[in-house]
């Protein structure tokens, strides 16, 4: 029988007796329809899960009894950073959701020379993110970050250990090669439906930025996004 998980700001060093997160409440009891004596798991965002008995609802409230508190073990050893250009449609939302399903650590949406769209509903992609990580069993909660232009989202990725970025003309990438120090986190960059700049490909190289392809065939940019972000997480399992 599935256990259902829920990722909020719970602080497991106090005594949690119940559930006042509005949205939470709605889902146990009225989506799911969860009953008392039914086990839950809560996440904290942070590494740090209870298992929970659910023991009473109150109007606007479950009680709980948390019955032991650990750390979660199924996140990756690597800590990849998607840089995606934002894509048409939902098509940035799915990257999103399916990044999280991957193993992505963060979240950037960036703005770039062939960028045609240039907005997003962030508080709908932040609840993506979150039911993503509940239903694949993350131990953290990925990080979605405001949207950068290019030259932005290149100061922002001098943070990272290393960069990816994946361009159709370069080098195959070598999974392999990420388990020789590059360390944890990892940039992967993404470009629009209609390619990189070549003012955006010379840049990163002054970066010294690895320039890699996923192979010779063209992929969408959502593929791409989702496999370059799976291959950076499982590198080192």
């Amino acid at each position: 029988m599935k256990v259902h998980r829920f990722i909020s700001h719970f602080n497991f060093d106090k005594k949690i007796s119940s559930i006042t997160n509005k949205e939470i409440y709605n889902q146990i009891k009225n989506v799911l329809r969860l009953r008392a004596g039914e086990e839950i798991i809560l996440g904290d965002g942070k590494g740090r899960e209870a298992l929970a008995e659910i023991i009473s609802f109150g109007k606007q409230s479950v009680g709980i009894n948390v019955l032991k508190v650990e750390a979660n073990n199924a996140e990756p050893e690597m800590k990849p950073v998607l840089y995606a250009a934002i894509l048409k449609k939902e098509n940035f939302e799915f990257v999103a959701e399916k990044a999280v399903e991957a193993g992505v650590a963060e979240i950037i949406p960036v703005i770039t020379a062939k960028t045609i769209k240039t907005n997003l509903r962030m508080d709908r992609l932040e609840k993506i993110v979150r039911e993503a990580a509940e239903q694949s069993g993350r131990g953290i909660l990925p990080v979605v970050g405001k949207i950068l232009k290019f030259s932005e989202a290149l100061r922002h990725a001098e943070e990272n250990d290393s960069n990816l970025f994946f361009e159709i003309s370069a080098t195959r990438f070598e999974q392999r090669k990420l388990t020789v120090d590059v360390g944890r986190r990892v940039g992967v960059w993404i470009g629009p439906e209609g390619g990189w700049d070549e003012e955006e490909i010379k840049a990163v190289q002054e970066k010294n930025f690895q320039i890699v392809s996923l192979g010779k065939l063209t992929l969408r940019a959502e593929t791409a996004a989702i496999i370059a972000t799976y291959l950076v997480a499982s590198a080192k399992e």
